[in-house]
């Protein structure tokens, strides 16, 4: 199948369809200073992708064009869940990091990969590893977000929480990002993250925001949540 610029107006009248004024104006206020074409719920953008990845993924990527936030929506999950390995995917992936310029599309396109071999898992710590310090806001945010959704685990715990000890950005979607993968850390390893607590080298912001996540997770002890109280800034 060869995907056609007919295909692709055919998909952008597919959002016409699906627009929804009132969700788009909800998720405008959700999502500072971006304004949102039509008002696709994600679930409906994920269905629209599943479709191209079946059929034509790189006919769909020769095509596309960042002209709305679904488009680029959509095509960060395409990217996202091509199947292929992450090394034929890396100078996609690049290729749209640009194009993060809001949580929203940030958070959405990590959570769309599913790193199926431990190639892609390590070829993807490689990518995100220098992202950390990068003075771009949502490139580090791509860094935190996909460490907390796909790398707490034992061989990345340590070098994760070094990394979000080095932060020196001080963005807003940077230090939230930090203090939710600091909260994901705790639940899945408390001893290793509660060192990192006890030691309040954090910035203010970053440690705070931290605790209070942790003591918002159902899945954290009472008792911890009383004794966490004691290392806030």
């Amino acid at each position: 199948m060869s995907f056609s610029e007919s295909d692709y107006s055919a998909i952008l009248d597919k959002f016409s369809e699906l627009g929804d004024t009132k969700y788009k104006a909800f998720h405008e206020s959700l999502v500072p200073g971006t304004s949102i074409a039509y008002g696709v719920r994600i679930p409906a953008l994920r269905e629209i992708a599943r479709a191209i990845v079946k059929a034509d993924p790189d006919g769909f990527l020769s095509v596309s064009c960042p002209g709305s936030y679904e488009e680029i929506m959509l095509r960060g999950m395409v990217i996202a869940g091509m199947k292929r390995p992450l090394s034929e995917r890396i100078s996609l992936i690049e290729g749209f990091l640009p194009l993060l310029d809001n949580w929203a599309v940030c958070d959405t396109f990590c959570s769309s990969f599913k790193l199926r071999s431990a190639e892609d898992k390590a070829l993807m710590w490689q990518l995100i590893e220098p992202l950390f310090a990068d003075p771009r806001e949502f490139y580090a945010r791509f860094a935190l977000v996909m460490f907390l959704g796909c790398f707490v685990e034992p061989a990345y715990i340590q070098p994760g929480l070094e990394h979000i000890e080095a932060l020196t950005q001080e963005q807003y979607y940077v230090r939230m990002a930090a203090a939710w993968a600091v909260s994901v850390c705790y639940v899945k390893f408390p001893q290793e993250t509660l060192l990192l607590l006890k030691r309040k080298v954090l910035p203010k912001f970053t440690q705070n925001k931290s605790i209070q996540k942790i003591r918002e997770s159902y899945r954290v002890p009472g008792e911890d949540k009383e004794m966490l109280l004691r290392y806030k800034i």
